[in-house]
């Protein structure tokens, strides 16, 4: 154990959210405008159409991707924790070498299914053939999604400066690479193979570091004795978090992805990049929404089976502060949105600045419910959560297609909101409940 792992470890509970946190969003800060940055010069570049081909593409790979995301991450939390916490070696490297099994074989499956339609999804999103062979040339990536494992490994020993620099690395690249197209007035096969190999770096990023904690802390523990036999049988109630948290992840993420395809299906490619841009530009804060569930979610489990009081202050607190935060984005999209777009990516872009004001909108309430999720996770409401996110996406794709075929793109945007805040109010309720229960 390191030195910044000791002095983590010996802060109250709502300071060692905040400071974990806080390692997180300056390497997501920086990694933001990297991406904000690779982002603007391409479509510059590009053009609204062609841009929005690479979005298309991009979104189609990790929609595949999606399909078979079994939450890894989160189970190696929820049943490591208390591993980790009594120094049972053996029953964490067990757990985690039936999560890693499931990562590559869900990988394997994605990039074959990938593979196997793109030559009909292809020409759905108005490609030609010569898009449609890049679009499987860039399924390959599928071959290194399977992080889950590793990132978990990484924050059950706090090691969130990793997680910090590793976020930091797809940015970076995309940013340097696009920089030389640019230059160059490359094509948009250049610009389709700079996101496709930032996208796997960063994974063999992780993947290495996450090795390397392995090896040190759990491996060394082992003192020789074998995992190979660990089933999912071995943890109770394992299997069903499992599923619990792969139907939730499907539905944070297949509806975005979905409705980028639908945008451009309904109002052409230049408007599916409008909206991703204004998605990019809403990462802002969707994208801390995910890292305080990564943070927050190892906290809220050990003080939860500690039955300390600090679960309430983490869970309210930490949605409070999201969700201000938040607001201020709001504003200043609202206020100041056209003239940002404009000066930044071109008059052709000032389109999307409605809907990046409801998408940021979404984003604030998503960022304020993100700490909740986490806290509903870690008492054993997930199957609650995954229910209410079933109502609440149902209802987001009748209302995305109502509202996109009358109002254009920024009936995505109304739809995104007004079910982000459904999704806020049914996390209270459910919280208040469970509250008055025990």
């Amino acid at each position: 154990m390191n030195k910044s792992e000791d002095s983590l470890k010996q802060l109250n509970p709502m300071r060692r959210v905040l400071a974990n946190f806080w390692i997180l969003i300056r390497g997501r800060g920086a990694a933001a405008i990297m991406a904000f940055g690779a982002t603007a010069l391409m479509a510059r570049a590009l053009g609204p159409a062609e841009f929005g081909m690479v979005v298309l593409i991009h979104t189609y790979a990790m929609l595949v991707r999606a399909l078979f995301d079994f939450g890894s991450m989160d189970a190696i939390v929820r049943y490591g924790v208390p591993a980790h916490d009594a120094g049972d070696s053996h029953a964490l490297g067990r757990l985690i070498k039936v999560c890693r099994r499931i990562d590559i074989q869900a990988s394997i499956a994605a990039t074959l299914l990938a593979l196997i339609v793109a030559p009909i999804a292809g020409p759905f999103m108005g490609m030609d053939s010569q898009l449609v062979i890049l679009l499987e040339a860039y399924s390959l990536v599928l071959l290194t999604t399977g992080v889950g494992t590793a990132g978990s490994i990484l924050r059950l020993y706090d090691r969130f400066d990793i997680l910090g620099r590793y976020m930091t690395v797809a940015p970076t690249i995309r940013f340097m690479g696009v920089v030389i197209a640019w230059w160059l007035s490359a094509p948009i096969q250049v610009f389709v193979a700079i996101w496709a190999i930032a996208y796997v770096a960063e994974n063999f990023y992780l993947m290495w570091h996450a090795k390397h904690k392995y090896n040190t802390h759990i491996k060394q523990a082992l003192a020789g004795a074998s995992v190979k036999g660990a089933k999912l049988s071995d943890f109770e109630g394992l299997r069903h978090f499992l599923w619990v948290t792969y139907w939730q992840s499907n539905l944070d993420v297949l509806p975005k992805h979905i409705t980028t395809v639908l945008v451009g299906y309904l109002l052409g490619p230049a408007e599916a990049g409008l909206l991703r841009l204004a998605r990019e530009l809403s990462s802002m804060l969707s994208k801390p929404a995910i890292l305080i569930r990564q943070v927050i979610f190892v906290d809220l489990t050990r003080n939860w089976n500690q039955g300390n009081k600090a679960f309430d202050v983490i869970a309210y607190r930490t949605a409070l502060i999201g969700g201000a935060l938040g607001l201020l984005f709001v504003m200043t999209s609202y206020f100041f949105g056209e003239h940002l777009l404009a000066t930044l990516l071109g008059q052709q872009f000032v389109a999307a600045k409605s809907v990046l004001t409801l998408m940021l909108l979404a984003a604030t309430l998503d960022l304020a419910s993100s700490p909740l999720r986490s806290a509903l996770y870690a008492i054993g409401k997930a199957l609650s959560a995954l229910r209410l996110h079933i109502f609440s996406t149902a209802i987001y794709l009748v209302l995305f297609i109502l509202l996109t075929r009358k109002f254009g793109l920024i009936g995505a945007g109304l739809a995104a909101s007004s079910t982000a805040a459904l999704t806020l109010t049914g996390m209270l309720f459910i919280m208040r409940n469970n509250k008055r229960l025990n």
